[in-house]
C-alpha cells in the first residue's frame, strides 16, 4: 500500500501508462482561511518590489499544496493510491456576521497499476551536477562563513540568493542580526528595511523551520525588543504553532507565559477541523498555567478585636481584599497589571474561534 506522500494526484481521469484497478470512493479535504488572507494578498500586489507578490504567492501556493496534502492522507484512509479528477474550489461562507473562505479539493480515489500488472512504486533517478549547482553551494557555503565571522554584506544580492535557496542555517545569525541593529543606534530606515526583508525570508521558509527556530529565540532571549518584534513576525506571518505556544504559556517564567498568552491570539494561515483540538490543548494548558502568585489572608485591625481579609502580594505588599490591583508594583493576585492580556479574555477568544470553525467545517460535511 502507497504511503501518504507517494500517493499520486492528478487532475485527469486517467494516468498514461497506467490502468485503474479499483474506483473507490470520492474523497476531499477543506481548509477554512479568514477573509483576511485574500484581502491582503489584493492589498499587496502592487508592491512587487518589496517583495510582498511573491511572499503572498507563496502563501497561496502553500494553501493549494496542503490541501492536496490532506486530500492525499483521505485517499490513503481508505486504500487508495491514486486520487483522479482533482478540482480545488474557493467558496465564501457566512454566518453571524462572520465571512470566510473554504477551499475544498474534491476527487476520487483509486487504486492503479501500471499496464505491466505492477502496483506503483517511487523511481529512484541518478541525477546529473550542474554547474549552477555547484556555484549555488560554493555561494552558500561563502554566506554561512561570512555569517559565522559577522561579515555578510546585507546587500539585495545576498537577500534574494538567502530567500530563493531557503539558506536555513543563517537564520539564527539573522536573528542576531536583528537584535543587535533594534538595540543600536542603527537608522529607523534601516532597520525596517532589514525587517521587511528578513520577513519575506522568514516567508520562503518551510514551515518546519522557521515555527521552531521563531519560538526558540523567545524561549531563550529576554530582549523584549527584539522578541516583541519576533511576536509581530509570528502574527504577521500566521506562524501560530499549537505546541510551541503551549511550551510559552508552561515555562516558569511568567513573562514568557505572559508571551505564550499572547500568540495563542494570533492565527495560523488557515484553519480545519483537526485545530480544534489544538485550541483545546491551548486552553487547557492556560486553565493549568496560572495559580495565584498571592496568597490571601485575614490580619488584626488596629484597636479591635476583628480581623479584616487581605491579600499578600508577591513583591510582599499586603493590600485590602477589596483591592484588585496591588498598591506598590499594580499586580493582581495572579501576576497580572490591569493593562495587560488577561488568561479569561484568551481563553474567551479561543472559545469563540473554535465555535467558528466548528460551524464553519460542519457547513461543508
Amino acid at each position: 500500500m502507497a504511503k501518504p506522500k507517494d500517493i499520486i494526484v492528478t487532475t485527469t481521469a486517467s494516468i498514461v501508462g497506467m490502468k485503474v484497478v479499483k474506483h473507490i470512493q470520492p474523497v476531499s479535504a477543506h481548509i477554512v482561511l479568514g477573509t483576511n488572507v485574500f484581502s491582503d494578498f489584493l492589498g499587496g500586489l502592487t508592491d512587487v518590489f518589496g517583495g510582498k507578490s511573491s511572499s503572498y504567492q507563496k502563501r497561496l501556493n502553500s494553501i493549494y499544496e496542503d490541501a492536496i496534502t490532506k486530500i492525499k492522507y483521505s485517499c490513503y484512509e481508505v486504500g487508495g493510491n491514486c486520487v483522479l479528477g482533482l478540482k480545488i474550489d474557493i467558496d465564501e461562507i457566512s454566518g453571524k456576521g462572520k465571512s470566510m473562505f473554504m477551499i475544498t479539493a474534491i476527487g476520487t480515489a483509486v487504486i492503479s497499476k501500471h499496464e505491466n500488472g505492477n502496483e506503483i512504486k517511487q523511481k529512484t533517478i541518478a541525477e546529473k551536477i550542474s554547474v549552477d549547482e555547484i556555484n549555488d553551494l560554493r555561494q552558500k557555503n561563502l554566506i554561512i562563513k561570512k555569517a559565522k565571522e559577522d561579515t555578510l554584506n546585507f546587500n539585495n544580492d545576498t537577500w534574494q540568493f538567502i530567500t530563493s535557496n531557503q539558506m536555513i542555517e543563517v537564520f539564527p545569525f539573522l536573528l542576531t542580526k536583528l537584535s543587535y541593529f533594534l538595540n543600536s543606534n542603527y537608522p529607523e530606515n534601516k532597520i525596517n528595511e532589514f525587517t521587511e526583508k528578513l520577513k519575506i525570508y522568514i516567508d520562503n521558509l518551510s514551515d518546519e523551520n522557521k515555527h521552531k527556530i521563531l519560538y526558540n529565540f523567545i524561549l531563550k532571549n529576554d530582549d523584549n525588543t527584539t522578541i516583541n518584534e519576533i511576536k509581530t513576525i509570528i502574527k504577521e506571518l500566521f506562524l501560530l504553532d499549537f505546541d510551541l505556544t503551549i511550551e510559552l504559556i508552561q515555562n516558569e517564567n511568567i513573562s514568557k507565559n505572559k508571551i505564550g498568552l499572547s500568540i495563542a491570539t494570533f492565527d495560523k494561515s488557515h484553519y480545519d477541523y483537526n485545530d480544534i483540538e489544538g485550541f483545546n490543548r491551548i486552553t487547557e494548558s492556560i486553565n493549568n498555567s496560572f495559580p495565584k502568585r498571592g496568597t490571601k489572608s485575614l490580619k488584626k485591625q488596629i484597636l479591635s478585636s476583628k480581623e479584616k481579609e487581605v491579600w499578600i502580594c508577591e513583591c510582599s505588599k499586603t493590600n485590602n481584599a477589596t483591592n484588585e490591583y496591588c498598591s506598590s508594583c499594580e499586580n493582581d493576585i495572579y501576576g497580572f497589571k490591569s493593562s495587560e492580556l488577561q488568561p479569561k479574555q484568551v481563553i474567551e477568544y479561543i472559545v469563540e474561534k473554535i465555535t467558528i470553525i466548528n460551524e464553519l467545517t460542519k457547513e461543508t460535511n
